[in-house]
Parts: C-alpha cells; structure tokens; sequence
C-alpha cells in the first residue's frame, strides 16, 4: 500500500496544482485569493461529520475510537476555540474578511460537490474505500498546508506570527493521515478485494480534493457567485446562528 500510495502522490503531484503555483510565484490575486478560502470555510467545517458517519458504521470499537479521537481534534479537543472552524475564522478574518461577509457569500458548487462526495462515500462505498479516501486527504493536506501558508507569508498578506490552521496542519494532518492507513494497511496483504477498494479510496480521495482546488482556482473570478447570498443552511456546513 506505501508504494501505491508514493507512486499515486508522485503522479498527482499535488504541490504543481494551478491553486498552488499561481499562490507561490505571486500571480493569484489576493482578493481572488481571499475568495477561495471563503469557500474553503465550507470544507473546513464539514469534514468532521462523513468522518463520524464512517465512525458509526466500523465494526470494532478501537476503529471508532481511532477516527473518533480525529473527530475530537478537529472540535479543539473539546475547546471550541481551538476547532478547526474557529481558527479558520481567524486566519479569514485576519486576511480582511468579517463574520457577516462570510456568511452573505453563497457557497459555490464546487464546494458542495466535494462535501456532498465525501458524505455519500463515508456512509455508502466500502469501508476500506472510505478510510482510505480521507486518509490521503488528510495526508495531502500536510503539504498543501505547508505550501499555502508559507505563500501567505511570502506574500506579504501576513506575517508568520499572525498565520492561523495552516501551521496546525502542516503537523496534525500527517498524524491524521498514518491513524488512516493503520487502519487499511494489514487489509491490504490480506485481502485482494480489500486490497481493491483501498486503491479506489486512495485515487478517489487524492482525485477530488485537488480537483477542489483546480476548480476553485478556475471559479475565482465567477462574479455572479460574488452576487449571490446567504444567509446559510447547516447543510453547507457553515452557518452563523442567528440572533
């Protein structure tokens, strides 16, 4: 399985994607920047529920707690304002974007795409599927985290010392990524139908959240969803309570 998942992560090559070379050598605007990771908001905040989803249906309880104890990171281990959602907050709100701006941006298809796969995966496709599809994701993101955040800086958008959830990424997500593999590996050599579904796991996971990205990068510009407003649903995985 490592070396079907170096020779995946070789060929994808994440850190080439247009989102990323055009953020590294300065040419992704900061406004159509600042406009994507609005939408990214809506990724940041859904992860966590397909995670629980696929929690619920795993057979043994040392496989739910490991994906359960992934769940408890992304809610701050209990401290709200350490989750994932509120560091987001920060790091967006520190880029020049307010609550109440977030929360009149529709969310763009792209973005509903990539959730709405993520939940029909976790609580329908094969189990070894499943795993394998948020591992590579969360093992993806560590470097994707890296680069975005180094760029910020170098950017001059922020300083190092004002950089929210990218750092936490950068480390958290390879941890993240080996509780998933743990989980699929011995399947691997066991089982060539398991052997199977890990490998459309891994292709599907690294599939579409670069393609979140390359789309991403393609609708920054797409003034008519600049138009459009909220407020939104919990179904958009974002949603201000409302007074």
């Amino acid at each position: 399985m490592r070396d079907y998942l170096q020779a995946l992560k070789a060929r994808v090559a994440p850190l080439e994607s247009p989102y990323l070379r055009s953020l590294a050598d300065g040419s992704f605007e900061r406004e159509d920047f600042v406009e994507t990771q609005l939408q990214f908001l809506h990724a940041v905040v859904y992860f966590p529920r397909p995670m629980a989803v696929l929690a619920a249906r795993l057979p043994r309880p040392e496989q739910r707690l490991s994906l359960l104890e992934n769940v408890r990171d992304e809610h701050g281990a209990g401290d709200l304002a350490g989750s994932h959602e509120s560091t987001f907050l920060t790091l967006l709100a520190r880029l020049g974007a307010s609550k109440a701006e977030i929360d009149r941006r529709a969310q763009w298809p792209e973005v509903r795409a990539f959730n709405s796969t993520l939940l029909g995966v976790c609580a329908h496709d094969d189990l070894p599927t499943a795993l394998a599809m948020l591992g590579v994701i969360e093992d993806l993101f560590s470097g994707i985290s890296a680069r975005i955040g180094r760029s910020i800086v170098e950017r001059g958008w922020l300083r190092a010392e004002e950089l929210t959830h990218y750092p936490t990424h950068e480390v958290l997500d390879l941890s993240h990524a080996e509780g998933f593999y743990r989980l699929i590996e011995p399947l691997v050599s066991a089982d060539p139908r398991a052997a199977y579904q890990v490998h459309q796991g891994l292709e599907l996971g690294a599939h579409i959240f670069l393609r979140l990205y390359e789309d991403l990068f393609r609708a920054r510009r797409r003034r008519v969803f600049r138009e459009l407003t909220g407020p939104h649903s919990l179904a958009d995985g974002w949603a201000l309570p409302r007074e």
